[in-house]
């Protein structure tokens, strides 16, 4: 793997993958904080499942014990608004099998914000990888900035502040 930039410009750098081409740098920084987050929200309490079987995310459950400030802060950070704009489609299965993006309602809950995200992960992993727009790099740019403002949230209420001590639990840089 090569950066295309020297270190310190990455934010619009591409990283050049064998056998896939080039991947941008802001796909790489919103896996890792992707990744980091829910594997904090399942080691902190937030996990679903049977026991023994495979775990995911209770986002809802999550959603209802981050601090009541969280929506309105992304609502207002510029670098969110896409997802209240155009927000992330959402992939479908057609009735002949294949598959097709269909547009996704502007998030009116917390839980809505939180799944927003969750579809852009959802979009970059089982999405094409051919081609990526400005509006790809905008959506997951406004991700990061949501999950970025949900670790500062976090701090603000009782309930979510283990999931900081979760989030320790592997290195990943906050800023």
């Amino acid at each position: 793997m090569r950066f295309d930039s020297p270190a310190g410009g990455r934010q619009n750098a591409d990283v050049d993958v064998e056998d896939v081409g080039n991947v941008p740098w802001v796909t790489v920084e919103f896996f890792a904080l992707f990744s980091r987050l829910e594997f904090a929200l399942l080691a902190s309490g937030y996990a679903g499942g049977d026991i023994g079987k495979n775990a995911w995310v209770l986002w809802d459950c999550v959603a209802r014990d981050l601090h009541k400030s969280f929506l309105a802060e992304v609502a207002a950070d510029p670098g969110a608004s896409i997802l209240f704009r155009e927000p992330a489609r959402t992939l479908i299965k057609t009735a002949n099998g294949g598959c097709e993006f269909r547009d996704a309602a502007t998030p009116e809950t917390v839980v809505d914000m939180l799944l927003q995200v969750r579809t852009i992960r959802n979009n970059l992993f089982h999405g094409s990888k051919v081609y990526f727009t400005k509006r790809d790099r905008d959506l997951v740019s406004a991700g990061i900035r949501v999950i970025r403002l949900m670790l500062d949230a976090i701090e603000r209420s009782e309930k979510t502040r283990r999931i900081r001590a979760a989030w320790g639990y592997a290195h990943v840089g906050h800023q």
